[in-house]
């Protein structure tokens, strides 16, 4: 018996979706558990202790808790189950794994089932939506909302209908509740509208119903996006203008060195020919898809000078960094993995035209595509096991091959910041070394850490150690820097944070450990302890002397003996 096409066609997408979906599940979920909660995971936490939930639904922080949604689930999880890196991630985990799984379904009607595919596995497998997903921050659902909320308002403009709409208002609110910069992306599709009753009036064709749908019918649907969105955030957002708002805003300078950054990061490789390639088969798509679907077209496309606009207008801090804007632009990322899903379609299909190419030879040479971009980008040298800093900026910031001659430096560092942070290989202890020559795989202790990634060598250590690695702290210290209203700073040592929980029962995480808890330690087969008297370079002239250290050394040598090894830097101890 013959299958009838359409059906066979449902049978193909789904197991393609499938592929797509166990590949994106995969890459998030490969060394998840191991990963140590660090940077701008630890803001959510910070603004959460000691705060009422009445007072998370109404205030964020600006810079860095400016979440909502997501300081309140963090409350939650504090108040009941308590704090893990698994639980604070999850959020980002579902809505990364719903972006691969969701939006292509939504996608599928407007560039066709083939595209559909294809930008399935560009989203499983793209770095910056892995990434995100894998950290407790808003960028991950802000990717999914935000563009579903584009998907849904085609998919109205398209067929009409009332869930559309629906889906289309739930997604937009969300994506700003989560977002407030996803307002640029949620408005697009109403500027649209605009744009084209007035090209359709200039070039003297009744506008009419568009699609069925008004011009009218959107504005309402608008200004109930714009009125939900406004009862949820504006109560934070006014707090957040009359104290921490402007120390962000209009405060940040563009550096046009960061455009083909940028440029590489959306693209998901570091080699600029494959990047070019990427680009290219964008501007295919866009022409391909602006013929097919005008309106859906240049709605997405517009969506670029918007974002472009908006970040010219506002000046956020640190916008000379290229992984800072791109953030801000995360919407444009699954957009233009749509684009290039069509434009690799579209190539296809006019070199099928022109030469004897298989259906079968086509589809490996779109998976080819998408191999190639996953072997040249970061993640290969990411997912060098052991490794418990994958979100680590080394591996975020730039997506070509880590020098490993010296540690990371952060282009969101400032001009007026002249120390020295990075460390260079001949600088670190010897100890590293003698550790690698030890076959094993025993995990390590590692203390302090200070919470910014460009003030944490900790994973640079491991590039030459080769061991897993837990992360120590205490929770009896008080420093006078490091901790502001709302705010963490990159110098903040992550006892700083935990001292303020009332409740250490509430600690559940697992890649950090108390350091006066020696029992634990040797429960988790930790084999050394390893103390940083001070780090290298200039990095001790950034942070405050933790007088914890002292305390530390002298306890573990009245309990444990004398340093398995010492130098300068370190002081090693068997638990």
């Amino acid at each position: 018996m013959k299958i009838p096409l359409r059906l066979d066609q449902n049978r193909a997408f789904a197991l393609a979706l499938a592929l797509a979906f166990l590949s994106g599940l995969w890459l998030r979920w490969h060394l998840l558990a191991d990963q140590v909660f660090s940077d701008d995971e630890w803001h959510g936490l910070y603004y959460v202790i000691g705060k009422s939930p009445v007072w998370l639904l109404t205030h964020f922080s600006i810079p860095g808790a400016t979440c909502i949604p997501l300081n309140f689930y963090t409350w939650v999880l504090g108040a009941t189950v308590g704090w893990s890196e698994l639980l604070l991630r999850l959020p980002s985990l579902v809505c990364g794994l719903l972006c691969v799984l969701v939006c292509p379904l939504l996608a599928r009607k407007l560039i066709g089932t083939q595209c559909a595919i294809w930008l399935g596995f560009l989203l499983a497998v793209s770095p910056l939506l892995v990434f995100y997903s894998r950290i407790c921050r808003p960028y991950s659902a802000v990717a999914l909302l935000a563009f579903a909320a584009l998907l849904f308002a085609a998919r109205w403009m398209q067929s009409g209908g009332l869930r559309p709409a629906i889906g289309f208002v739930i997604t937009g609110v969300l994506a700003i509740y989560f977002h407030l910069f996803a307002v640029v992306t949620v408005t697009a599709p109403l500027l649209a509208v605009i744009v084209f009753i007035a090209w359709k009036r200039w070039s003297g064709k009744s506008p009419g119903a568009l699609a069925g749908i008004t011009f009218w019918q959107w504005l309402l649907v608008t200004l109930l996006v714009v009125g939900v969105s406004g009862i949820l955030v504006l109560p934070a957002l006014v707090h957040s203008l009359q104290s921490t708002f402007f120390t962000i805003a209009l405060k940040g300078s563009f550096s046009l060195q960061s455009l083909p950054q940028i440029a590489l990061l959306i693209s998901g490789t570091g080699q600029p020919v494959l990047a070019f390639l990427f680009w290219a088969a964008l501007i295919v798509g866009v022409i391909g898809q602006c013929r097919r679907d005008p309106w859906f077209g240049w709605m997405l496309v517009s969506l670029y000078p918007l974002h472009a606009l908006a970040l010219v207008l506002s000046r956020p801090d640190s916008i000379q960094s290229a992984i800072v804007l791109t953030r801000y632009c995360i919407p444009l990322v699954p957009v233009s993995l749509l684009f290039v899903a069509c434009g690799i379609q579209s190539t296809l299909e006019v070199v099928a035209a022109r030469a004897i190419l298989q259906p079968v030879l086509q589809k490996l040479i779109a998976v080819a595509c998408v191999v190639a971009l996953v072997i040249t980008g970061p993640l290969p040298q990411c997912y060098n096991t052991p490794n418990n800093f994958t979100s680590h900026g080394a591996y975020q910031h730039r997506y070509g091959t880590i020098d490993w001659r010296r540690s990371f430096y952060s282009d969101i560092t400032p001009a007026s910041f002249t120390l020295t942070t990075t460390i260079r290989a001949d600088e670190i202890s010897p100890f590293y070394e003698q550790l690698a020559n030890q076959p094993g795989a025993r995990p390590i202790v590692e203390y302090p850490m200070m919470i910014g990634d460009h003030f944490n060598p900790l994973y640079y250590y491991q590039h030459f150690h080769r061991r897993p690695v837990i992360v120590g702290y205490t929770t009896d210290v008080s420093l006078a820097n490091g901790l502001a209203s709302g705010n963490i700073y990159g110098n903040t040592y992550i006892d700083q944070v935990l001292s303020l929980v009332s409740e250490p029962s509430r600690l559940r995480f697992r890649n950090l450990i108390d350091m006066d808890n020696l029992p634990a330690m040797r429960s988790r087969g930790v084999e050394y302890v390893v103390l940083h008297k001070h780090f290298e370079a200039q990095l001790p002239e950034v942070g405050q002397p933790l007088p914890d250290l002292d305390r530390l050394r002298n306890q573990y040598r009245k309990e444990l003996g004398e340093p398995f090894y010492e130098d300068a830097q370190v002081a090693v101890f068997r638990p």
